[in-house]
């Protein structure tokens, strides 16, 4: 009977922290280097749907004067880990105008994400950091 109990026990643990890590997250952050401002959006994970885990978000110039959105495909890399597999970076007119990688790492509270940005314009060799936090309800 113990042995019974401490296996459901252990399943229930193992469900709930697995449905914690496939939730849909809001996270927020800011960048920096040639370039600086603040970025928020959701990263996507829905094991039960038919799409991989990806971000979608928005960012903004220090001035505002900037802005567009930003997208990743990601993979779960386990333990709470979603690497950024091909994120990119679009103006107020959906011009592509670079590229961003890193983590989103759901372990912690608030949670961490952090990597690198560079715009992909052949005269430019803008570039810089990244990094946010998870918004918790």
């Amino acid at each position: 009977m113990k042995k019974i109990l401490f296996t459901f026990t252990m399943l229930v643990v193992a469900l709930g922290a697995s449905s914690v890590l496939a939730a849909n997250t809001d996270w927020e952050g800011k960048y920096w280097g040639d370039h600086e401002g603040i970025w928020a959006g959701t990263l996507f994970d829905d094991p039960t749907g038919p799409d991989k885990p990806h971000f979608e978000g928005k960012w903004a110039s220090a001035d505002e004067a900037d802005y567009g959105k930003l997208f990743a495909d990601l993979k779960y890399e386990g333990h709470g880990i979603y690497k950024v597999v091909k994120g990119v970076v679009y103006d107020e007119k959906g011009y592509l105008i670079g590229t961003w990688d890193g983590y989103f790492d759901v372990n912690y509270k608030p949670g961490r994400a952090e990597g690198t940005w560079a715009e992909i314009d052949a005269t430019s060799t803008q570039q810089g950091k990244w990094q946010g936090k998870r918004i918790l309800p």
